[in-house]
Parts: structure tokens; C-alpha cells; sequence
């Protein structure tokens, strides 16, 4: 039986309360159960659409010891006081059990150029944290081309890239050693099976976009790709884990 481990799972209230949203961490363990999941890389929902600091700080409280639930923070570019030095960062992440990262910059409103994010990245990237960023985070598909050439040392994670994305993805990744996809809306005809042929499964990374999107499709999606039993459990949760393993905080 093919088990998961999901690498897009937000978790805490957002603006809007959709029907049926996971009430807590325990309905979404119980989800988890349901499909095989056994872990699930978890951010939160205040440190995306209100206060980083606070929103870090609650998904540590609300995560508790559980070791199911991957810690990613919310990130960005220190400025003033508002957020700490990358040095003081790390050291957090590392007392917190924190294993990746996720940017947010559009909703922020700040830039991910070498002079304002460089000390940022550089030293994430020295650590080998994976960072996450949705399409909806970036510019156009340029900016990701050009986040990816400005920070090589950085391994960065593409979620969401829309089922329109083949055309501009695949130059990219062609083009960049250092970039990951994660597959909850990759829902092309015959995407992943395509993808896995021309370019390599060990680039792929499984999630499911809760609260946004089902789990239940994106594990439906994976299970009936025409791909094989290795490339399945690969995506499934043998790429995320190879790089979360190689973390050195």
C-alpha cells in the first residue's frame, strides 16, 4: 500500500471558514488515518495571512509533540526588529524542530532581489531548508526562473503551479537543479506521467493543499497515474523525506 506523506498542509483558521474545513489538528490526523498519510509538512494560517511571528509561534503550540505534523515557518526579509536576524532564525527553527520554510511575498509586500533577501536565503540555503513558494507568490513564471538562478545553493519547492503550467515549467526545471514541484493541482491529462517520462520523478513532491483542495484527489491523482510502483512511492513521500533528511540546522 502506497503511504504518503503530504507536503502542502496548512493548518489554523483562515480569513474565510470554508464548509466542512478541518476544525483542528485532530480532524486532520484523522484525515491523515483515512488516506495513509503518515506525516504531513504543516504551516499556518495566521503566519500567511496576518503575523508570521504569531502565526509560527501558534502552529508550534497547536502541533505539540506529535511527530506526524513537519513544521514549515513563514519567512521573510529581516527588516528593523520586525523579524530576526537569519542567524537567530536558524537557531529557533532548530530549538522548534522546524524543517522547512515557505515564502510569502506578495502577501507581504516584499521583495526576494539579492539586496533585500540575499542574507536570507544564503543561509538557508548553507543549511540546505527547503523553501516553498506558491505560484500565486510570484510575479510570473520569469520570477521563478530568476529566484532559482539568483540563490543556487537554495532548494526551492514550486507549489500549486496551476494545470496550464507544462510550457513554462518544464524550460525551468530543464534549466534548474534546485527546484521541486509539489503536485496538488499538476491535473493535466496524463501529467505526472509525462513529467515522470521527460523529466525525472525524483523532482516531484506529493501535497494536497489543504484546506484549499481534497486530499482525496490528490492521492486519487497519484494512485491512477500510468507511472510505476518506484516513481509512485518516489513523489509519494520518498522525495520530500530525502530532503527534509538532509536539513543540517
Amino acid at each position: 500500500m502506497l503511504e504518503f506523506i503530504d507536503a502542502n498542509c496548512r493548518v489554523g483558521r483562515g480569513p474565510v471558514q470554508r464548509e466542512g474545513a478541518l476544525e483542528n489538528t485532530d480532524a486532520l490526523l484523522s484525515l491523515m488515518d483515512d488516506f495513509n498519510v503518515k506525516q504531513a509538512v504543516v504551516y499556518h494560517a495566521v503566519a500567511q495571512y496576518s503575523d508570521p511571528l504569531l502565526g509560527n509561534s501558534l502552529l508550534v503550540n497547536e502541533t505539540g509533540d506529535s511527530p506526524r505534523f513537519l513544521r514549515q515557518w513563514a519567512v521573510q526579509p529581516r527588516v528593523w526588529e520586525l523579524f530576526p536576524a537569519p542567524a537567530e532564525l536558524l537557531a529557533q527553527m532548530k530549538e522548534n524542530d522546524v524543517c522547512s520554510v515557505r515564502l510569502f511575498p506578495a502577501q507581504y509586500g516584499h521583495s526576494l532581489k539579492r539586496y533585500a533577501a540575499g542574507e536570507l536565503l544564503d543561509a538557508l540555503g548553507e543549511c540546505r531548508v527547503p523553501v516553498f513558494i506558491s505560484l500565486d507568490q510570484l510575479k510570473d513564471w520569469d520570477a521563478l526562473y530568476g529566484l532559482c538562478t539568483d540563490y543556487p545553493a537554495v532548494r526551492f519547492v514550486l507549489c500549486r503551479p496551476g494545470y496550464r503550467c507544462l510550457r513554462r515549467l518544464v524550460p525551468i526545471l530543464d534549466a534548474c537543479g534546485n527546484l521541486w514541484v509539489e503536485t496538488s493541482d499538476l491535473l493535466m491529462h496524463d501529467g505526472l506521467k509525462d513529467l515522470c517520462r521527460y523529466q525525472n520523478a525524483e523532482k516531484f513532491i506529493f501535497g494536497s493543499g489543504i484546506p484549499e483542495a481534497s486530499l482525496a484527489a490528490a492521492a486519487s491523482q497519484l494512485l491512477l497515474s500510468e507511472i510505476s510502483d518506484e516513481e509512485k512511492q518516489l513523489i509519494a513521500a520518498g522525495n520530500i523525506s530525502r530532503l527534509l533528511s538532509e536539513v543540517r540546522l
